[in-house]
């Protein structure tokens, strides 16, 4: 949360400083943008905010009854290559190149159950119901982060204390419990940097895009952007969280283009995902039927069922300043694709 004012600050100075097709931006206009009621006071946006609050009171909770702890699974493993290779002496003092493998190894292990557990969700059935929550946001905002189901989140951190855990027990194996502990903590803080720095920006409306090599390397907001897209050729695509080299690796990259994409958010069929006790119950129901099979029924075609539309948030925005009444009715078309940047449009009617 203390991240949040240093994403703001970070989408403001985009705004601002964005070339524009007239002149400069104003700054009365940059904070219509930021501050767009079709935006916060968005329904999908105040579902987030109950998420984050019964998250931090309630779920929390849960989660420390339903959780392996990477502190627990480092030693289990620390004390098995003990049993089998006999005890390691604790060096005096490791060299600097060695530190920083330990403590990059330790960040890609983050990086890879990040990544992993992400795939899962995405391919198997059963989990895909529980991570559909997160998905169903229509309009993306730093809240997002916090729309998640507990089950994805308890699944989510044992994959992660797995994963971590093991590789801080073989560091704690050859190198000592407080270097491998600080090792941790070192980890953790580069993240909280990364996530205060850029990562708050992965949802949210603006367009903030790294190609090239460096779309490569690292996520930017707009490979996330991608990640939540509606369009089928987004589907399962950068699952990573602040690194795209596994997405690379294992061919689930999508490199964004520098101009904005003009993408589409949320998921079908999910109107049991629209209010906060449905969405956290009704998972349950969807996913066991996903484990129980279903016969044939002859050799009847399926019902094809058309997707619902669903308003454009940056189109809803320019609605709103032209006077529309009802301005998330201005982009309903399911097919709409915009040749041009809307947040321009935005801005320069205002200007």
């Amino acid at each position: 949360m203390a991240g949040m004012p240093v994403a703001f600050v970070i989408a403001f100075a985009h705004v601002m400083l964005k070339p524009r097709r007239r002149k400069r931006t104003r700054l009365r206009t940059a904070w219509r943008v930021m501050l767009s009621r079709s935006i916060w006071l968005h329904p999908s946006t105040l579902l987030d905010v109950q998420y984050v609050l019964v998250g931090a009171i309630v779920f929390s909770v849960l989660f420390g009854y339903t959780m392996l702890t990477g502190f627990g699974v480092a030693s289990a493993v620390s004390a098995g290559l003990e049993r089998l290779f006999g005890q390691q002496t604790e060096p005096m003092q490791l060299p600097l190149y060695a530190k920083a493998m330990c403590i990059l190894g330790l960040y890609m292990a983050f990086e890879f159950s990040y990544w992993f557990d992400h795939y899962l969700s995405h391919k198997i059935p059963f989990l895909w119901e529980f991570h559909k929550v997160h998905h169903s946001a229509i309009v993306l905002t730093p809240f997002v982060n916090y729309r998640v189901h507990p089950v994805d989140t308890i699944v989510y951190m044992n994959i992660l204390s797995a994963v971590v855990g093991s590789m801080t027990g073989l560091i704690q194996y050859f190198a000592g419990i407080e270097f491998a502990m600080a090792s941790a903590a070192i980890s953790g803080i580069l993240y909280a940097i990364y996530m205060a720095l850029w990562g708050h920006l992965q949802h949210s409306q603006f367009w903030l895009a790294l190609t090239g090599l460096p779309g490569r390397l690292v996520l930017s907001p707009a490979h996330h952007q991608i990640h939540h897209s509606r369009d089928p050729v987004h589907f399962d695509k950068n699952f990573g969280a602040s690194l795209a080299l596994w997405d690379w690796l294992f061919g689930t990259l999508h490199i964004p283009q520098g101009q904005n994409e003009h993408i589409r958010f949320g998921t079908d069929c999910d109107a049991h995902l629209k209010r906060l006790i449905p969405s956290v119950l009704y998972p349950f129901h969807y996913a066991i039927k996903r484990l129980i099979p279903t016969p044939h029924a002859g050799k009847a075609a399926p019902e094809i069922v058309e997707p619902a539309p669903v308003p454009n948030p940056v189109a809803c925005v320019h609605a709103e300043v032209q006077g529309n009444s009802n301005p998330c009715a201005c982009r309903s078309d399911t097919s709409a694709r915009p040749d041009v940047d809307e947040s321009a449009i935005l801005i320069n009617s205002v200007s």
